[in-house]
């Protein structure tokens, strides 16, 4: 069974019983109501996914020939395009997944279900079984690592910081007793902060719901700079309209992130199926051309070039026999 989040806002069968909620039941806004309908999934996951929480994701895709794959806008790795496609670099990396789950698992008529999904919510629907894997941008970390399982790396990425063109950055002292906005939940906000505190800079932190909001401030002239990774950064950069207009440090700014595809704890059946299709596509001989068709190329329905060609480092990166 396919299901649409759309179609899921008003009325839902949960436990055997008809489910309608309501705002005064929710505690929520109108404007929340409708933001943010995933809150109805959790109430009623149980009902929804015909996941069996007893069972492992594999065999619950074995069982129900359905895989539900998280995704959100977030160019190259995941979004949508005008005609409704769910396209990006992670998000055809797991189709590959999906090919490899339908000659492992012997079945023919798998169904993938896209699941848009906020990214404050991304491991709370993991866990709650209302998707299989998140395939959009994620950064492995030691904490994350607490209460999810990520995949082999699919790349990595720094923080990068921008500002308006007028403006200098060349290192962190730049920002210091300055604005800056950062994506809620990221692993930008956990080096800055790490760097605010170690350095004692006196950074006003302004920490919004997305990259793309993030980046809203900085065009807005609403703080000095927005820290971003450099992949996101560019792209957010080159779809403003006017390039010309920001500046990108040549400085990183803490560790390099490792990014993955986020699963659920301890589903280490499922992950070795996904990283043997991973280091599969890697080592293809024509995965410098599938590469750049998302770094180096226009984008499908953006008509945007990111300009980041496959070094050799990256290469050798994605095919090291250690995840």
């Amino acid at each position: 069974m396919k299901y649409r989040v759309t179609d899921l806002m008003w009325s839902y069968r949960c436990h055997n019983q008809k489910y309608k909620p309501t705002l005064k039941s929710l505690k929520m806004n109108k404007n929340t109501y409708l933001k943010y309908p995933l809150m109805l999934l959790l109430a009623c996951h149980a009902g929804l996914t015909n996941a069996d929480v007893n069972l492992s994701t594999v065999q619950n895709i074995s069982t129900h020939k359905l895989i539900n794959i998280g995704y959100r806008d977030a160019p190259p790795y995941s979004y949508k395009t005008s005609d409704g496609h769910v396209t990006g670099y992670v998000i055809d990396l797991c189709k590959d997944i999906t090919e490899s789950l339908k000659k492992e698992l012997k079945i023919s008529d798998l169904t993938i279900n896209y699941v848009p999904v906020p990214l404050s919510m991304r491991t709370t629907m993991l866990n709650q079984h209302i998707i299989d894997m998140d395939c959009s941008v994620n950064t492995d970390t030691v904490n994350r690592e607490n209460v999810v399982l990520f995949s082999r790396h699919y790349l990595f990425v720094n923080t990068r910081v921008a500002v308006q063109s007028g403006n200098r950055v060349q290192s962190y002292s730049d920002l210091a007793g300055k604005t800056v906005s950062v994506a809620r939940g990221s692993s930008d906000l956990v080096n800055i902060n790490e760097l605010n505190r170690v350095q004692k800079l006196n950074i006003l932190i302004l920490s919004q719901p997305s990259m793309k909001e993030a980046f809203g401030m900085l065009s807005d002239r609403k703080c000095y700079a927005t820290i971003i990774n450099d992949v996101s950064l560019r792209q957010l950069v080159e779809s403003s309209g006017n390039p010309a207009q920001y500046k990108v440090s040549e400085a990183v700014f803490g560790a390099p992130q490792n990014l993955g595809i986020m699963l659920r704890h301890g589903d280490t059946e499922f992950k070795n199926i996904i990283d043997k299709a991973l280091l599969a596509r890697f080592e293809r001989p024509d995965f410098k051309q599938f590469y750049e068709q998302w770094f180096n190329r226009t984008l499908p329905g953006k008509n945007i070039n990111l300009h980041i060609p496959l070094t050799s480092d990256m290469h050798k990166y994605l095919t090291r026999k250690a995840s």
